[in-house]
């Protein structure tokens, strides 16, 4: 656990540093900043466990140094490589102090979305342990770890669609370009659904490899996971899509209905659907929950979409 709580902080640090490499112009280096950590955690991982007999220790062990060797490459680019935005000196003046911290208090306003985002994990693991211990006990647990386990690749694809389209939304819609904000995020929406119907395929198609690869096919709580994995895949497209509208929000700074969707599929529609849905579906509800959430998001998004953009013709007639 000490190794894993001084991780945090490389993992804050890499976070923001790759946003601000990015947004310098260096995407590619930014990938690099992800994937020679990644690799490097793999190699560490092997030689701490086994040749070393660290166990879970040396695990976290090669977490910390690989997080530690990516919070280094960012901190190197912005020291050294940065064309546009690098690191100053902070300025001390009473003036310079008061619009940072109103700059600051600006930025989490917009980001508390994103917050709600992560925390839609949070609450969908808790919910659905609680459920399936419920309802179907360890072997239930068991089948929903494994969904659990995948679920954040899920959300890596999401995010990644909405954290690459979100500035050059906010750019152009500072310089007012509205028709390039339109077009990048009608881009960045087929491509949510193109990736949403490709993870539901994956789910639906392979549903024995993905669980095979942590329990043993012929265990209860295998063949639950199996026969969920189907049902738990409705919700990703969905998924997908939601994360990516609410990026959009984000960067056109509409921070309101952000937040109001983020807490929709995060808590307000996603803790009744794990309550309600068991109780009338049964087992089958409790894998349903989350797509149930995220398609009353999705309708609630369109919804104001159109409720919007119909105000705004009226307006104008």
């Amino acid at each position: 656990m000490p190794w894993i709580f001084a991780t945090c902080l490389f993992q804050v640090w890499c976070a923001i540093g790759l946003f601000v490499v990015r947004l310098d112009g260096s995407p590619r280096y930014a990938m690099w900043c992800n994937v020679l950590p990644g690799l490097l955690n793999v190699i560490l991982d092997y030689v701490f466990i086994f040749p070393l007999g660290m166990g879970v220790r040396g695990a976290a062990l090669a977490t910390f140094l690989s997080c530690m060797v990516g919070g280094g490459m960012v901190m190197a680019y912005l020291v050294w490589f940065a064309t546009t935005l690098k690191i100053i000196k902070i300025k001390i003046s009473r003036k310079s102090l008061m619009l940072t911290i109103r700059n600051i208090g600006y930025q989490c306003r917009i980001g508390i979305s994103a917050l709600l985002g992560e925390a839609t994990m949070g609450v969908l693991m808790l919910m659905g342990n609680l459920m399936f211990m419920r309802y179907m006990g360890d072997n239930g647990v068991g089948a929903f770890s494994i969904a659990c386990y995948y679920c954040p690749f899920v959300f890596m694809i999401g995010n990644a669609i909405a954290q690459s389209a979100q500035p050059i939304i906010s750019y152009n819609y500072g310089l007012d370009e509205r028709i390039r904000v339109v077009a990048t995020e009608r881009l960045a929406i087929i491509t949510a659904i193109a990736c949403g119907v490709l993870v539901t395929l994956a789910f639906n198609l392979f549903p024995d490899m993905m669980v095979g690869l942590f329990l043993d096919r012929h265990t209860e709580a295998a063949e639950i996971a199996v026969a969920g994995f189907p049902l738990y895949s409705i919700a990703f497209i969905f998924f997908i899509f939601n994360l990516t509208a609410i990026g959009y929000f984000q960067g056109v700074e509409k921070v309101l209905p952000s937040i109001v969707f983020a807490l929709l599929r995060g808590i307000l529609f996603l803790i009744p659907s794990f309550i309600i849905l068991p109780a009338i579906l049964g087992n089958n509800g409790i894998w349903l929950a989350l797509a149930a959430s995220e398609i009353l998001t999705s309708v609630s998004i369109v919804s104001y979409y159109f409720f919007k953009r119909r105000k705004e013709k009226c307006c104008v007639a």
